[in-house]
C-alpha cells in the first residue's frame, strides 16, 4: 500500500447521505453546554483538515493545511454574533476559545477559534476573524479527541522499543471514487499505529470534479454524473464561481426518474438559500432543469 505523509491534514471529507442531500441542508444552531473544564480539553483533537493540542500551561498548538502556530486558550463560555461566509447571521455558542481577545477590545484583523463541546466525545470549532467591526466565520469543523498512550507507562526509554513514540498522520490507503481510503497515526520510529481514520471516497470524487472544473477551457461545459452524490457541497459552487467561465451539467437519477440541469458559467448564486449542501432537486428547480426521457 502507498503512503503519503502530511496529506491527511489537508483533506476535508465530504460525508453525505441521500436523506440529507435531496433538499438544501442547513446546519441548525446548537445549544451551549455548561462551561467546559481544562481536564475535558487537554490532549490532541483532530479533524480531516486540522489538529489542536491543548496543554496544561494554557497554550494550544494548531496545525492546519498551510501552516501551524501556538497561542493561548481561555476556558470562558459565552456566545458570539457572527456573519457566516454565505452572508447569513448566526450566534456561535462556545465553551472556550483561543487566539486574540473575543470582545470589545478586538481590532480588525484579529482572529481566533471558538470551540463548543457537544457531549459526544467530539467538539465543534469555528475560525473567526474581525473585519470592518464585525466577526466573520466559516462553517463549523468537528474535532475528535485522540487518546495517545501515556509515555510514562507505555513508551518510556526502558521499553522494548527504547524510545518515546513520535506520531504523525499519513495516508496508508488513498481513496478512489468507489472505495474509501484510510489514514493512520503512526510512530515515525517504530511504526506503531495509535489511531486510524477513514478517508471518504467523496474526497476523491470532490478532488476529481474540482480538477475538471479548474482545468476546463473557457466556455466549455463539465458534465458530472457520479451516482454516489445527490447534492453539491458549497465549495463546489465556490469553485464554479471562482472559475467564472465554465458551466457544470449534472445528470442524476432520483426515485427512478432521470433528470438533468446545468449551472451556467457566470451564474448569480445570491438567490440560493444559504446552506452547506445543495440537493440536486433544489438546484434543478433553481436553474431550470428537465426530466430526461
Amino acid at each position: 500500500m502507498s503512503s503519503r505523509k502530511g496529506f491527511f491534514r489537508k483533506v476535508v471529507s465530504c460525508i453525505m447521505t441521500t436523506a440529507l442531500c435531496v433538499g438544501a441542508f442547513v446546519i441548525m444552531p446548537i445549544t451551549a453546554n455548561a462551561a467546559a473544564t481544562k481536564e475535558e480539553v487537554l490532549g490532541k483533537w483532530i479533524s480531516g483538515s486540522q489538529t489542536f493540542i491543548f496543554y496544561e500551561d494554557g497554550t494550544v498548538f494548531h496545525e492546519y493545511s498551510g501552516g501551524h502556530n501556538t497561542r493561548q486558550y481561555h476556558m470562558e463560555a459565552d456566545s458570539l454574533e457572527v456573519v457566516m461566509r454565505d452572508g447569513g447571521n448566526d450566534t456561535l455558542h462556545y465553551d472556550l476559545w483561543r487566539g486574540e481577545r473575543i470582545g470589545d477590545s478586538a481590532q480588525d484583523g484579529d482572529d481566533a477559534v471558538v470551540f463548543l463541546m457537544d457531549g459526544n466525545g467530539t467538539m465543534l470549532s469555528w475560525n473567526v476573524t474581525k473585519k470592518n467591526g464585525t466577526w466573520e466565520s466559516r462553517t463549523a469543523d468537528r474535532l475528535t479527541r485522540i487518546n495517545t498512550p501515556d509515555p510514562v507507562t507505555d513508551s518510556n526509554s526502558s521499553g522494548s522499543n527504547g524510545h518515546n513514540h513520535n506520531y504523525e498522520w499519513e495516508v496508508e490507503t488513498e481513496p478512489t471514487e468507489t472505495t474509501d481510503g484510510e489514514s493512520v497515526y503512526k510512530c515515525i520510529y517504530c511504526g506503531h499505529i495509535d489511531a486510524r481514520q477513514p478517508i471518504s471516497a467523496n474526497v476523491a470524487i470532490r478532488r476529481n470534479l474540482e480538477d475538471s472544473i479548474k482545468k476546463a477551457s473557457a466556455g466549455s461545459t463539465v458534465t458530472f454524473d457520479n451516482k454516489a452524490w445527490l447534492c453539491y457541497p458549497q465549495y463546489i459552487l465556490d469553485v464554479l464561481k471562482e472559475k467564472g467561465d465554465v458551466s457544470l451539467k449534472t445528470d442524476f437519477t432520483y426515485e427512478g426518474v432521470k433528470y438533468s440541469f446545468t449551472i451556467p458559467a457566470g451564474s448569480d448564486y445570491s438567490n440560493l438559500e444559504p446552506a452547506d449542501f445543495y440537493g440536486y432537486m433544489y438546484l434543478l428547480g433553481a436553474f431550470g432543469g428537465t426530466v430526461v426521457e
